[in-house]
């Protein structure tokens, strides 16, 4: 059967479907006797926009979409309620486009429970509930969120049962608050997937108080996300290898790892690539407060978690390493540990900090040395003059409305003193160390842009 733009009220069930299809495209229907506006029970199921109208399906006192083992495909349309959930599915669900809210400020947009479930978002919006997306603890249910957006939803967009996970794709691009119902530290909450480099860049937040979702790669490749203790921070780790037991066993620490406060790190010195037969100096432990970690002159140091994030660098001399630009990358991303560099008015560089010491003492007097990206390039910026860029980018990790740091990001980035920008990230507050900020200004001092 297939309805195009019907217009259909009642205080039953509009479409009961048992083991056939139909087809709505389109039309306006509308329950108010407590009944959904379709049944469907070992069926398919497939609503569209209309030729003349969109598509407007609403139900007062039980959810607007029953799913009993059927399929269901939502391609376009406003499917509301105001009952406890506005789909219930126990069957294959398909959301393609088109909107699902609910004007229940108690109740869950899509609800996934029951023996058997496969719900796959691939787009459209889920909106105004509780909770967006529901999987109950009991059953099998599974959902995958490939694309969607979540707006307004109070508690969480999503709500995992006891044991329940999702499998979050690569394709989904925007943000998602996660409530679990049985938190405890380690717990899963993505599944594992072969395809890597993505998880780590979801963007997930824990609604579960005390805990925030962390990420993990494990020894197999298999990224996952899971709950960690709030109460940590992480560990950026240049030229080494940071570990920590987070009681699971030694693991190593990835910049999105949750490391607790007074948890023992232990980093070891990495050869920079394409630095064969530098020597080692010493070590670079700055925290996010300002102050300065002393690891010593090993190379495998350890030491105790603060409470602030931690950048730790490895420091080098010599090899077979561009001085002024190792490892091929921008002057604002240089590995920080070159130590072996002539700048202009330095006339030879010993230890790392007795080099930026000298070169700072002759070119750079009273100058506050940033400390991170966003810094730095407001730093430069303003030293030329504040001159507007060609185009003032917009960066998805710096707000809209901080015009100043995209108009100082994007000059940098056009004089080639910051290109290094990755996927349109500028990361404004990664740490920048000594040698990095003289690197900058010394280009930025030989191409005439300051004096």
């Amino acid at each position: 059967m297939t309805l195009n733009d019907v217009t259909a009220t009642s205080v039953k069930t509009v479409v009961i479907n048992n083991a056939s299809t139909v087809t709505v495209n389109g039309g306006d229907f509308k329950t108010t006797g407590s009944n959904s506006c379709f049944v469907n029970s070992s069926a398919n199921l497939t609503i569209n926009k209309g030729a003349t109208t969109e598509g407007n399906f609403e139900s007062e006192g039980a959810s607007c979409i029953n799913n009993n083992w059927g399929r269901v495909e939502i391609n376009d349309g406003t499917i509301t309620s105001d009952a406890d959930c506005t789909i219930k599915n126990r069957g294959g669900l398909r959301m393609n486009g088109g909107t699902v809210a609910t004007s229940n400020a108690e109740g869950t947009v899509i609800d996934c429970n029951g023996d058997f479930g496969d719900t796959q978002i691939n787009g459209g919006t889920i909106k105004g509930g509780k909770d967006g997306i529901r999987l109950a603890d009991l059953g099998s249910s599974e959902v995958t969120l490939k694309n969607a957006a979540f707006e307004n939803n109070t508690q969480s967009n999503i709500h995992l049962g006891e044991g329940q996970t999702i499998n979050i794709k690569k394709t989904f691009t925007g943000t998602a608050t996660i409530l679990t119902d049985d938190p405890s530290r380690g717990r899963h909450i993505t599944l594992e997937n072969e395809d890597l480099s993505y998880q780590n860049k979801l963007k997930l937040f824990s609604m579960n108080s005390g805990y925030i979702i962390g990420y993990k790669r494990g020894d197999d490749g298999v990224e996952y996300r899971y709950l960690a203790d709030a109460n940590g921070n992480i560990v950026n780790a240049v030229n080494a290898k940071a570990t920590a037991d987070l009681g699971a066993g030694e693991q190593e620490l990835d910049t999105a790892t949750v490391v607790p406060e007074n948890t023992t790190v232990t980093v070891t010195a990495n050869l920079p690539e394409g630095a064969e037969g530098a020597e080692f100096l010493g070590w670079s432990a700055v925290r996010d407060d300002g102050k300065e970690l002393d690891l010593g002159d090993d190379q495998t140091a350890q030491f105790k978690m603060p409470g602030c994030n931690v950048t730790v660098e490895a420091l080098y001399q010599g090899g077979n390493v561009d001085p002024v630009n190792p490892g091929g990358g921008s002057s604002s991303d240089v590995v920080a540990g070159i130590a072996a560099v002539a700048l202009t008015g330095a006339a030879v560089w010993g230890i790392y900090e007795t080099g930026t010491g000298i070169y700072r003492v002759l070119n750079m007097p009273d100058v506050p040395m940033p400390s991170n990206r966003a810094g730095l390039a407001t730093l430069i910026w303003e030293k030329a003059g504040c001159p507007e860029p060609q185009t003032v980018k917009s960066f998805s990790d710096i707000d809209d409305a901080d015009l100043h740091l995209r108009q100082a990001a994007s000059w940098m980035e056009e004089q080639g003193l910051m290109d290094d920008v990755k996927e349109n990230e500028f990361r404004p507050y990664r740490y920048v160390t000594k040698l990095q900020t003289c690197l900058v200004w010394d280009k930025a001092k030989e191409e005439s842009l300051i004096s």
